[in-house]
């Protein structure tokens, strides 16, 4: 390509802009544009691709004025209601994510710099399916859901198994995020996000692992764990086998070294630029060891141990 058509090549195209000011108008905007409209919330995601050419809405529908899409709030049983328009800066620095909620703010905390971080919001990490998102394995790991609203009524859907592959959330193109939910925590959880990359900002994730676990009165015994990664298969991958390794058992050393085998064993990755299998592969097992120790531990604080 010429540097001429470079420079056009990331010219946004022509559109029509709306900003409704409220779901149902957005509703009704997505369904006049006969499947040519995109939602945008952040821009971070969507502009790039409309200036790569990868996608050409005829109109953007802009959800920055319709009110009550920002914001934490503690629900009346102990949860969470995360609105989608909420930014990472706003998610990492939230007060109602410490403690049993920790590993979100975390994931929130290292995706892009500062500047995407004040753009990029929860939903649109969450519906853009990227492999690599950095909040997803914490919500997986909390058995968070979404509420989505379309032409048919309001619907609630399990994050898990939500993204059925890259870039394709089980959503329709009608449809609109309008709700993350996360369900209460026990008394003792701790939980953890890790991620590693080449360098120290600004980069893709080569590999994340989400860890949170609960438990037992003794303070000592796993009542429930799970452990979700991420960049090393389609979808967020959640680690059965290395749960397993730990729920009914005093979480030793052993244990966790052997969860985090399991995890590594589990993942599925690919060689790309940014690291081959093998490689992602090793460091699942470093980064599942060190995410359980933390989670652990911080569970064991919370329970006073």
């Amino acid at each position: 390509m010429s540097s001429v058509g470079a420079i056009a090549g990331m010219i946004l195209p022509r559109f029509e802009y709306e900003a409704p000011e409220s779901l149902e108008g957005a509703l009704d905007l997505i369904a006049g544009a006969g499947g040519d409209a995109f939602v945008l919330a952040g821009g971070t995601d969507l502009l790039v691709k409309m200036k790569r050419g990868l996608a050409r809405p005829r109109v953007v529908v802009s959800l920055r004025r319709v009110p009550s899409l920002s914001g934490i709030e503690r629900t009346a049983d102990g949860g969470l209601r995360i609105g989608p328009l909420t930014t990472m800066s706003a998610v990492a620095g939230n007060r109602l994510l410490t403690g049993p909620f920790i590993a979100l703010a975390e994931g929130a905390a290292v995706v892009g710099g500062p500047a995407i971080r004040n753009r990029a919001t929860i939903g649109g990490n969450i519906v853009s399916a990227r492999p690599c998102a950095d909040t997803m394995p914490p919500l997986v790991a909390f058995g968070a859901s979404v509420r989505l609203v379309g032409p048919a009524g309001s619907r609630t859907a399990s994050l898990e198994g939500f993204i059925s592959g890259p870039g394709q959330p089980s959503m329709g193109r009608d449809e609109i995020l309008a709700a993350v939910d996360v369900p209460a925590a026990p008394a003792w959880r701790g939980s953890c996000y890790l991620k590693f990359t080449r360098r120290a900002a600004m980069e893709v994730t080569v590999v994340g692992c989400a860890a949170s676990v609960d438990l037992e009165a003794d303070r000592r015994t796993v009542a429930r764990v799970r452990v979700v990664l991420a960049s090393v298969a389609p979808t967020p991958l959640r680690a059965r086998e290395a749960e397993d390794w730990l729920v009914g058992q005093v979480a030793g050393k052993d244990r966790i070294v052997g969860a985090a085998r399991a995890a590594a064993d589990a993942a599925s990755p690919i060689d790309d630029c940014r690291a081959p299998a093998a490689f992602r592969q090793q460091i699942v097992d470093v980064l599942t060891r060190r995410a359980l120790t933390a989670a652990i531990s911080r569970a064991a604080k919370e329970a006073g141990a």
